[in-house]
């Protein structure tokens, strides 16, 4: 068996030996968790031979035309299966059905000429159906932004532009839909400290579109306000989106909110946590607790609450 070198390389000698930019290399790591590098006693990264290997290879996939999205978490002997064999005549992001209007929409924001964005997020929420404008078009487009913004080809205000813009017509679809036919109430939130909400919107818009009682709070609830909300609301279930840890600037860790809400709450009340964070998240509790990795598996929850 071959084995692994020990020596380890600063990050600024991965960005010499790759050709992978810092600002690039960063969000890799921070987005997509990529790579996972030891730290010095005074903090600094430490990767590994491996770590430059996976970093080319992402390289020159993301060069291919593959989503960033897709291939980071594969090791490198997986992605070396991909790199020498699997050319793509046009990104993976052409092949999705609505591959012209995320571009039409990238190319618009682009430009700053966000009422013709809006105006044809606008015209896809009439012509689809709730479940397809998600899955389909929302969220591979906030993929696509959220890529763009980790190579510098997007900057952040344009995202938070964009962002705004599609929560916009998510409400409006929840709005639109006045059917409730289940006896279930969930409460959606993300911990305190944590405030991003997009999987939240998104989230909520489809528990709506199932029929189901969702009371959306918002993020960075505390866990007080959360626990009295869900006794005077009568909650069957609570949705948790953590996607930031301590050091990124939520209150306190994720076992230790939900532990609260646990030991404050009756035990009828089911927990199902979601989001970045919530990888490798594992909790034994007396009550029903499930952790959701894909829209797929919240849809399939929320059907059996259907």
């Amino acid at each position: 068996m071959k084995k692994e070198s020990k020596e380890s390389f600063s990050i600024r000698q991965v960005i010499e030996l790759t050709g992978v930019s810092e600002f690039t290399l960063r969000g890799w790591e921070n987005r997509y968790k990529a790579f996972s590098p030891q730290r010095t006693e005074t903090g600094r990264r430490k990767y590994t031979i491996l770590d430059i290997q996976k970093a080319r290879l992402l390289q020159e996939l993301v060069t291919k035309g593959y989503r960033i999205g897709d291939i980071a978490h594969l090791s490198v002997p997986e992605l070396e299966r991909w790199a020498p064999t699997h050319e793509l005549s046009t990104p993976p992001s052409k092949s999705l059905p609505k591959a012209s209007v995320i571009s039409k929409i990238i190319d618009l924001a682009n430009a700053f000429r966000w009422m013709e964005a809006q105006d044809l997020l606008r015209k896809k929420r009439k012509d689809l159906d709730t479940i397809p404008y998600i899955t389909e078009l929302i969220v591979p487009l906030i993929g696509e932004v959220g890529y763009l913004v980790g190579q510098g080809q997007f900057t952040v205000a344009q995202e938070h532009i964009l962002s705004a813009l599609i929560k916009d017509q998510l409400i409006l679809s929840r709005v639109e839909n006045k059917k409730t036919k289940s006896k279930s109430k969930i409460i959606m939130t993300s911990p305190d400290g944590d405030l991003h909400d997009m999987g939240l919107v998104i989230s909520s818009t489809l528990s709506n579109h199932k029929g189901i009682y969702t009371l959306f709070l918002g993020p960075s609830t505390p866990k007080k306000d959360l626990c009295e909300t869900a006794l005077r609301y009568g909650a069957t279930h609570i949705v948790l989106s953590s996607t930031v840890s301590e050091k990124e600037g939520a209150k306190e860790s994720l076992y230790s909110y939900i532990n609260f809400l646990d030991r404050n709450l009756p035990k009828r009340i089911s927990f199902l946590v979601a989001g970045r964070n919530t990888q490798n998240f594992s909790l034994q509790l007396e009550r029903k607790l499930q952790v959701v990795s894909s829209i797929d598996e919240f849809l399939k929850f929320l059907s059996a609450l259907a």
